[in-house]
Protein backbone atom coordinates (compact mmCIF):
# COMPACT_ATOMS: atom_id res chain seq x y z
CA UNK A 1 0.00 0.00 0.00
CA UNK A 2 2.86 2.38 0.75
CA UNK A 3 4.35 1.99 -2.74
CA UNK A 4 0.93 2.68 -4.26
CA UNK A 5 0.30 5.75 -2.08
CA UNK A 6 3.83 7.08 -2.71
CA UNK A 7 3.37 6.57 -6.45
CA UNK A 8 0.01 8.33 -6.35
CA UNK A 9 1.34 11.32 -4.43
CA UNK A 10 4.29 11.56 -6.85
CA UNK A 11 1.85 11.55 -9.77
CA UNK A 12 -0.27 14.25 -8.11
CA UNK A 13 2.89 16.31 -7.54
CA UNK A 14 3.93 16.04 -11.18
CA UNK A 15 0.45 16.89 -12.50
CA UNK A 16 0.05 19.81 -10.10
CA UNK A 17 3.48 21.27 -10.85
CA UNK A 18 3.13 20.89 -14.61
CA UNK A 19 -0.32 22.51 -14.44
CA UNK A 20 1.29 25.45 -12.65
CA UNK A 21 4.05 25.67 -15.23
CA UNK A 22 1.57 25.60 -18.13
CA UNK A 23 -0.50 28.39 -16.57
CA UNK A 24 2.63 30.45 -15.95
CA UNK A 25 3.69 29.96 -19.57
CA UNK A 26 0.21 30.93 -20.79
CA UNK A 27 0.28 34.09 -18.66
CA UNK A 28 2.96 35.52 -20.98
CA UNK A 29 4.75 37.09 -18.04
CA UNK A 30 1.63 38.77 -16.64
CA UNK A 31 1.82 37.45 -13.10
CA UNK A 32 -1.11 39.69 -12.09
CA UNK A 33 -3.62 37.83 -14.25
CA UNK A 34 -5.95 34.87 -13.92
CA UNK A 35 -3.44 32.50 -15.51
CA UNK A 36 -0.58 34.04 -13.54
CA UNK A 37 -2.41 33.53 -10.24
CA UNK A 38 -3.42 29.99 -11.27
CA UNK A 39 0.19 29.21 -12.15
CA UNK A 40 1.51 30.44 -8.81
CA UNK A 41 -1.27 28.59 -6.96
CA UNK A 42 -0.67 25.22 -8.64
CA UNK A 43 3.11 25.52 -8.57
CA UNK A 44 2.93 26.50 -4.88
CA UNK A 45 0.62 23.57 -4.19
CA UNK A 46 3.16 21.37 -5.93
CA UNK A 47 5.81 22.65 -3.52
CA UNK A 48 3.65 21.66 -0.55
CA UNK A 49 3.12 18.20 -2.04
CA UNK A 50 6.89 17.97 -2.63
CA UNK A 51 7.40 18.62 1.09
CA UNK A 52 5.20 15.63 1.89
CA UNK A 53 7.11 13.50 -0.64
CA UNK A 54 10.54 14.22 0.84
CA UNK A 55 9.29 13.31 4.30
CA UNK A 56 8.09 9.90 3.01
CA UNK A 57 10.54 8.84 0.30
CA UNK A 58 14.35 8.80 0.28
CA UNK A 59 15.59 11.94 -1.47
CA UNK A 60 17.97 9.91 -3.64
CA UNK A 61 14.93 8.14 -5.07
CA UNK A 62 12.30 10.89 -4.93
CA UNK A 63 14.28 13.60 -6.69
CA UNK A 64 15.31 11.67 -9.82
CA UNK A 65 11.79 10.31 -10.25
CA UNK A 66 10.20 13.74 -9.72
CA UNK A 67 12.68 15.58 -11.95
CA UNK A 68 12.40 13.01 -14.70
CA UNK A 69 8.63 12.89 -14.38
CA UNK A 70 8.47 16.67 -14.67
CA UNK A 71 10.63 16.64 -17.80
CA UNK A 72 8.45 13.99 -19.44
CA UNK A 73 5.18 15.63 -18.37
CA UNK A 74 6.27 19.09 -19.54
CA UNK A 75 7.16 17.66 -22.94
CA UNK A 76 3.68 16.12 -23.17
CA UNK A 77 1.96 19.30 -21.96
CA UNK A 78 4.06 21.43 -24.28
CA UNK A 79 3.05 19.34 -27.27
CA UNK A 80 -0.66 18.83 -26.54
CA UNK A 81 -1.60 22.02 -24.65
CA UNK A 82 0.90 24.65 -25.79
CA UNK A 83 1.20 23.23 -29.33
CA UNK A 84 5.01 23.17 -29.16
CA UNK A 85 6.99 21.02 -31.57
CA UNK A 86 8.85 17.90 -30.50
CA UNK A 87 11.84 16.71 -32.47
CA UNK A 88 13.14 13.17 -32.73
CA UNK A 89 15.89 14.23 -30.32
CA UNK A 90 13.25 15.26 -27.76
CA UNK A 91 11.49 11.92 -28.10
CA UNK A 92 14.72 9.96 -27.72
CA UNK A 93 15.60 12.04 -24.66
CA UNK A 94 12.17 11.41 -23.13
CA UNK A 95 12.56 7.67 -23.75
CA UNK A 96 15.96 7.70 -22.03
CA UNK A 97 14.53 9.64 -19.07
CA UNK A 98 11.69 7.12 -18.73
CA UNK A 99 14.28 4.32 -18.76
CA UNK A 100 16.27 6.14 -16.07
CA UNK A 101 13.18 6.65 -13.91
CA UNK A 102 12.43 2.95 -14.24
CA UNK A 103 15.95 2.01 -13.11
CA UNK A 104 15.82 4.37 -10.13
CA UNK A 105 12.30 3.35 -9.09
CA UNK A 106 12.92 -0.39 -9.31
CA UNK A 107 16.60 -0.53 -8.33
CA UNK A 108 18.02 -1.44 -4.99
CA UNK A 109 18.22 1.27 -2.37
CA UNK A 110 21.74 0.28 -1.23
CA UNK A 111 25.03 1.14 -2.89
Amino acid sequence: MTILSNSLIMLVYIITSVTGLVYLKQSDGALISTKGFAGVFFYGLGFLIWYVIVTRIALSIAFPIAAGGLVVATQIAGYFILKENLSLTHLIGVALIIAGITFVATGETHI
